[in-house]
């Protein structure tokens, strides 16, 4: 991450009995968020030269003044104006941004003409649910880079990085054998319980494990990352999960409990539109299902390309964008 030395503000000033007159480091990102709006008198347009959102440019700002101890907006109808710390506050940043905002679009220019190929393992929710987006922004910015992105498994795709056929890996905990590998957590997602409309007399009901095994189970197959997430889950509390129908694909086990097959245990990303549409019903338990991560996996043996390292630095970032987060999926009131 970047960042830049400042005197936090023209003058001396204290915060909490200690003496601010010393030099502060600060990430820069927080000052490029600040400099674009104080240009724009636009929170609206800062988010849509910066590619955030509103509530993420608000956010950055909130911080700033926190950290700075001092009101730097003036918050009107009409936009934003500059309070006189945030006048002293720009004087002192304008040319820093300035002379950074040249240098990376030099570096960007560069790596925008290079021709290159980026290729992906991926599982199935991590390309539907998490990559897709990125693909879209990242060929915007980058369109003379060819992508090539694989449906793996985990262990296909731990292999294809172990051998370099793959820049990088996205995949979902639990997992296994990354010991001489980088991760990175950049985005989660929570698992649920549904069922058909066979099943509509549990729907206000708190299930316990015990009770949940008396029912059919629709799960993934044995050795997929989902599989082991709720073998161990229910292992914890004592009980061996024994599903009545395995699939190969978190796809598959909406529509299964929509034929009313048993009860479903997937993530919610993957039964929202038939929550929505097919009249299935989310269960409530008595147990605590934790969320799982999604996670960026790469092999520092093999050195990145500027085109791979900009694709990961837009991915790494995505937990600054409260829209591309997983953690408030938890229900059908999303």
């Amino acid at each position: 991450m970047d960042y830049i030395i400042l005197n936090a503000i023209d003058k001396p000033y204290f915060r909490g009995g200690v003496f601010m007159q010393n030099l502060m480091e600060i990430s820069f990102d927080y000052y490029k968020v600040f400099y674009e709006v104080a240009r724009s008198h636009s929170i609206t347009l800062a988010a849509s030269h910066l590619c955030l959102t509103q509530p993420t440019v608000t956010k950055y700002i909130k911080n700033l003044e926190a950290v700075l101890n001092c009101q730097l907006f003036l918050r009107s109808q009409k936009g934003v104006s500059l309070t006189s710390e945030g006048q002293r506050l720009y004087r002192q940043i304008s040319h820093p941004c300035q002379q950074m905002g040249q240098a990376q679009e030099v570096i960007r220019e560069y790596v925008t003409n290079q021709d290159g190929r980026i290729t992906i393992s991926a599982t199935e929710l991590t390309m539907r649910y998490f990559l897709l987006p990125f693909m879209e922004r990242f060929q915007h910015c980058f369109p003379n880079v060819k992508l090539q992105i694989h449906a793996h498994s985990f262990p296909t795709a731990i292999t294809s990085l172990r051998e370099g056929t793959s820049d990088f890996a996205l995949s979902i905990t639990p997992l296994d054998n990354c010991y001489d590998f980088e991760v990175t957590q950049v985005s989660d997602f929570q698992d649920i319980l549904i069922a058909g409309s066979r099943y509509s007399y549990l729907e206000n009901r708190i299930l316990s494990m015990e009770e949940i095994l008396t029912y059919p189970i629709i799960s993934m197959e044995t050795g997929t990352a989902s599989r082991r997430f709720w073998d161990t889950l229910f292992e914890e509390q004592g009980y061996e999960l024994t599903p009545n129908i395995e699939l190969n694909s978190n796809d598959l086990i909406a529509p299964a409990a929509v034929h009313n097959l048993g009860i479903g245990l997937v993530p919610f990303k993957f039964a929202r539109y038939y929550l929505i549409n097919y009249g299935i019903i989310q269960l409530n338990t008595d147990f605590f299902i934790p969320k799982r991560q999604i996670c960026l996996i790469r092999n520092p043996l093999h050195p990145l390309t500027p085109p791979v390292q900009a694709l990961i630095h837009m991915l790494k970032g995505s937990d600054l964008d409260p829209l591309l987060s997983y953690s408030t999926d938890s229900g059908i009131n999303l």
